[in-house]
């Protein structure tokens, strides 16, 4: 068996540009959909408690809330809860004084956005066959 060269550059920044459609769209979920921004504007707010708040299952809690750590809005405290990073406290709570989320909110009706709010209301990937699936990898880091 011949073994594939290996590629001389990475194609990582390939697939980020190709799933940055899929951060448009979870970004206005959150904002727009589901309140995320708004439920964490005063406190942070417990794991268990902030999948309970925004009714999801694990799994689409856990592509949404990775996709907004990768995005460096979301992040977790030292006691383990969810605390919304300052540029997002700043831009995305509706009662934020540079609010941006009126602005989000122009795609919010769009069919792929109402896609992805279905998709992580019934924690069932479109057309996959299966429950399994990642839109995003969070780097630590990064």
């Amino acid at each position: 068996m011949n073994e594939l060269p290996k590629p001389s550059t990475d194609p990582t920044p390939i697939f980020e540009h190709f799933r940055g459609t899929h951060g448009t769209e979870l970004l206005v979920a959150a904002t727009c959909h589901f309140g995320l921004f708004d439920k964490l504007s005063d406190c942070p707010i417990a794991r268990n408690e902030l999948k309970e708040a925004l009714e999801m299952a694990e799994r689409p809690f856990v592509v949404l809330t990775t996709a907004l750590r990768a995005m460096g809005l979301l992040e977790p405290d030292a006691e383990g809860c969810f605390i919304a990073t300052p540029l997002a406290l700043e831009h995305l709570p509706s009662n934020a004084p540079f609010a941006v989320n009126n602005y989000l909110g122009l795609a919010a009706d769009s069919p792929n956005v109402l896609a992805m709010v279905e998709r992580l209301r019934t924690n069932k990937p479109v057309g996959s066959g299966t429950d399994e699936g990642a839109a995003f990898i969070f780097k630590d880091g990064e």
